[in-house]
């Protein structure tokens, strides 16, 4: 079985200065790139479930939340007429809360996702962050997978890993296919190795293209000269064929990150 994953952290479908007219609202030219990629899964983060000022400020604010919005086809005709097809089953993880709202995690499937649950590995009260883990039902079998956002301090990171390592003991067996994805804003890719040791998982680095993908071949923040490896993907029991980091004019000014794809074929035995 071959599945083609993406990585993406959206900032919340609006990019720009916060308050002020220059916000531009992108939710609606995301879902038309995420859907060009033909992903069988998407990992997606900062999903703004609710949120009343833009609601109130943009015009096009979708009705639903963003992760239903996401996995409608994209189709203006339909948008209009409020019957736009359901193309990606979808969970979703909150994690932040305030009074106009909330946002956090979610995965977009092609399959079936038989359950979903959402652990807090918030390490303190300035960054709510979460771990949204899904069971989903491929024509090969079961498959978890998580969708993580880890915090912006080298200590909060170093215990969420560690929180993770000890979910999948206790929640995943031993032999089931995993992925892990999402915005671990590791820069100093210091997690890797842990999650590794600890639950048997491997990197899928991105490959390179010319002189500055060599050297920066990790990098998927910032979107507009990606040079640092936020974004990340650890597997089980799948070989990668193909792992790239989408750049250029397409995805320019959608988000602060840039997605990463990932192209996973269940290895034997599975």
């Amino acid at each position: 079985m071959k599945l083609r994953i993406a990585s993406y952290n959206i900032h919340k479908g609006v990019m720009g200065l916060k308050g002020l007219k220059r916000q531009s609202l992108t939710i609606h030219a995301l879902r038309d790139q995420l859907h060009s990629l033909g992903a069988d899964l998407v990992f997606l983060q900062e999903v703004q479930g609710r949120h009343d000022r833009h609601a109130g400020r943009f015009e096009h604010w979708p009705e639903d939340s963003q992760h239903d919005f996401l996995s409608k086809t994209p189709s203006a005709v339909d948008d209009l007429l409020g019957h736009s097809s359901q193309r990606y089953f979808s969970a979703y993880g909150m994690n932040a809360v305030y009074p106009h709202g909330h946002h956090g995690n979610a995965l977009l499937s092609k399959h079936p996702i038989e359950w979903s649950r959402n652990e807090d590995v918030s390490d303190h009260r300035l960054e709510q962050r979460g771990l949204l883990h899904c069971r989903v039902n491929t024509p090969a079998g079961p498959v978890h997978t998580m969708v993580a956002h880890f915090g912006l301090f080298k200590r909060s990171r170093i215990r969420q890993a560690s929180q993770l390592v000890q979910h999948v003991h206790a929640h995943v067996p031993p032999d089931a296919p995993l992925i892990i994805a999402g915005d671990f804003n590791d820069w100093q890719r210091i997690i890797g190795p842990e999650l590794e040791a600890g639950i048997g998982v491997r990197e899928v680095l991105p490959q390179g293209n010319g002189l500055l993908g060599r050297v920066f071949r990790h990098g998927s923040f910032p979107c507009r000269f990606p040079v640092f490896g936020l974004d990340r993907v650890f597997c089980r029991g799948f070989e990668a064929s193909s792992a790239q980091v989408l750049s250029g004019p397409a995805w320019a000014g959608l988000s602060d990150h840039a997605p990463f794809v990932v192209d996973l074929t269940l290895g034997a035995g599975h």
